[in-house]
C-alpha cells in the first residue's frame, strides 16, 4: 500500500530533541497502552468521548494505545500518553475537522477524511529526517510525537509543524485522490523535483526555486499538499513573508522565485474552488480564528 510521509528535516533535530524529556515518554499505567481485541478493551473516559465525538459523527477511529498492527516495526516508537493523546484529540477535531464543516458542512468531511488516526508518542526517524505525519492512500493518518504535547504551555508554531499541517497536507492528497487537478501544475517547475533528496534542500533556497517548502521538492503531488497545508496554517503576514523570500535578489535574474508560487497558487486556489467548493482564503480564516481559540478547550 502506498504510503505518503511528511518529514521534518534533520537540520531542526537539535531543537526538537531539546523539547523532549523522559518526563514525555511516561505513560498512564492506569490505562493499557497496547491495543487489544474490542471484546477486551475497557472503555474508559477517552474512549467514550471518542466514541461520541469521532466515531458517531465523523466514523472515525482514533487510535491512542500501540497497536503493531498500525505501525511499522522498522522504527522505534512509543506509546501515545494518554492524557496528551486525549487533548491532542480535542484539538484536532475543534481546529481542523470542524473547520472544514464550517466552510462546506459535516456530511462532505464525514464523507473524506481519513477513518483512521493512530497516535504515536515520539517520532521516527530516517536518514532524510524525523516523520512527523504517514498516510495510507486516505484511509489512515499517523500522527507521531505526541508526548511532547504540552496543554499549559501550546506553541501554535509547533502545533502547526507537528500536527496540523500534516492533516492538512494528508487530506488534500485524499481530495487530489477523488478529484485530480491540473497537470499543468506539475510542469511549472518539472524540471526541479528532486525526490528523496528534497532534505538537502535549505528553506530560502526551495523558496527561491518557486517551492513553498523543502518538501515540496520531491514531487508535483507533495508540492500541491504543501501549498494547501501551509497556507491555511499561516497569516495573510506570514504568507505574504514567504513571497517576498522568493523574490529574486538579482532583478536580472532567469528564475523568480515569487511569481512561480504565484503561478502555482492560482492554480491550487480554481481546484479549490472548482472541485470541492472551497475558498482557501475562507478556509484558512476559519482555521485561523480556531487556532486562536485553543486555549478554551482546556479553562
Amino acid at each position: 500500500m502506498k504510503k505518503h510521509l511528511i518529514y521534518l528535516c534533520m537540520f531542526l533535530l537539535p531543537a526538537a530533541l531539546m523539547s523532549c524529556s523522559n518526563e514525555d515518554n511516561e505513560v498512564d499505567t492506569a490505562n493499557s497502552i497496547f491495543e487489544d481485541s474490542a471484546d477486551d478493551a475497557e472503555m474508559n473516559e477517552f474512549d467514550q468521548w471518542l466514541l461520541e465525538n469521532y466515531i458517531y459523527p465523523y466514523n472515525v477511529q482514533v487510535k491512542y494505545r500501540l497497536d503493531d498492527k498500525e505501525t511499522d516495526v522498522e522504527y522505534d516508537l512509543v506509546p501515545a500518553d494518554y492524557d496528551k493523546a486525549f487533548a491532542l484529540a480535542r484539538i484536532v477535531k475543534y481546529v481542523w475537522m470542524e473547520a472544514y464543516d464550517e466552510v462546506w458542512g459535516i456530511e462532505t468531511t464525514r464523507t473524506y477524511v481519513p477513518k483512521t488516526i493512530q497516535m504515536v508518542g515520539n517520532v521516527a526517524y530516517t536518514e532524510s529526517g524525523m516523520i512527523l505525519g504517514q498516510a495510507e492512500e486516505g484511509m489512515k493518518v499517523m500522527l507521531f510525537m505526541v508526548n511532547s504535547l504540552d496543554v499549559n504551555n501550546l506553541d501554535m508554531a509547533m502545533l502547526n509543524e507537528y500536527y496540523f499541517k500534516t492533516m492538512h497536507h494528508e487530506f488534500t492528497h485524499i481530495l487530489n485522490q477523488t478529484k485530480a487537478y491540473d497537470p499543468a501544475y506539475d510542469r511549472i517547475t518539472e524540471g526541479d523535483y528532486i525526490g528523496s533528496d528534497w532534505y538537502m534542500i535549505m528553506d530560502a533556497e526551495a523558496l527561491q526555486k518557486g517551492f513553498i517548502s523543502p518538501y515540496a521538492m520531491d514531487r508535483g503531488s507533495e508540492d500541491f499538499a504543501e501549498m494547501v497545508s501551509i497556507y491555511v496554517t499561516n497569516t495573510a503576514a506570514t504568507w505574504e513573508s514567504f513571497l517576498q523570500a522568493a523574490e529574486p535578489v538579482d532583478p536580472d535574474a532567469e528564475v523568480n522565485g515569487r511569481a512561480i508560487l504565484e503561478q502555482k497558487f492560482d492554480i491550487v486556489y480554481k481546484y479549490m474552488q472548482d472541485s470541492w467548493g472551497i475558498d482557501l482564503n475562507e478556509l484558512r480564516e476559519v482555521v485561523q480564528r480556531r487556532q486562536s481559540e485553543i486555549n478554551l478547550l482546556f479553562n
